[in-house]
């Protein structure tokens, strides 16, 4: 990954309609001529390759990575001792998108949009989070961030393009000649993707 990838997330109560909401937004960003790269972050066990399926024979005949392949999909099923966090899964497969929108994830510190419908009868989960950067709901919650309704989906796409214009870091290289900065400033810009942060200093001695 050689660039900059804004991460979104958005979280809310289980009903609150995340997945909804982000299946109406992803077009609005397609039709603007951005790349859109989505995960679905689950807390629990899951299952995506169903019994008799070819994929599902190969990996429970002991295969740690089964690939299925064609013209139109390419789909990984691998065993993993431990979760990817969201930072290793970005670096790692979503380095040919433009932003990242991911559903879940409310522990991270990553900029969140909570989905609040106040007909669900459950609590906000993120309104005194500091990471909480707009909320999309059926009512008028009291928060200190724009509030946006569900029909509004324009405007939540111009709000978070606004903001991933105004966060991208800036990299600054010492101590190292001009031509090598440009492969080392797009790695950390990359890097920088995944932290809260402005800036990056970099000072190289050279003897």
């Amino acid at each position: 990954m050689e660039k900059y990838i804004p991460v979104i997330s958005f979280v809310g109560s289980s009903g609150s309609g995340k997945t909804t909401f982000l299946e109406q937004i992803i077009p609005v960003f397609i039709d603007k001529g951005y790349r859109i790269g989505a995960i679905k972050h689950d807390a629990h066990k899951f299952e995506i390759d169903k019994p008799g399926k070819d994929s599902y024979r190969l990996k429970q005949a002991g295969a740690e990575i089964v690939c299925i392949s064609s013209a139109e999909k390419l789909a990984l099923i691998q065993s993993c001792d431990n979760e990817y966090s969201v930072e290793e899964l970005i670096l790692k497969f979503f380095g040919n998108v433009d932003l990242v929108l991911t559903e879940g994830y409310k522990k991270s510190d990553l900029p969140k949009f909570e989905i609040y419908r106040s007909a669900n009868n459950k609590p906000p989960l993120n309104f005194t989070n500091k990471e909480l950067i707009g909320v999309v709901s059926d009512d008028k919650p009291d928060v200190d961030v724009r509030v946006f309704s569900f029909a509004e989906k324009d405007e939540v796409v111009s709000h978070i393009l606004a903001i991933a214009a105004e966060t991208s870091p800036e990299v600054v290289i010492t101590g190292v000649e001009e031509k090598y900065q440009g492969p080392l400033k797009e790695y950390l810009t990359a890097l920088a993707t995944l932290t809260n942060v402005n800036k990056i200093k970099v000072k190289i001695d050279m003897e």
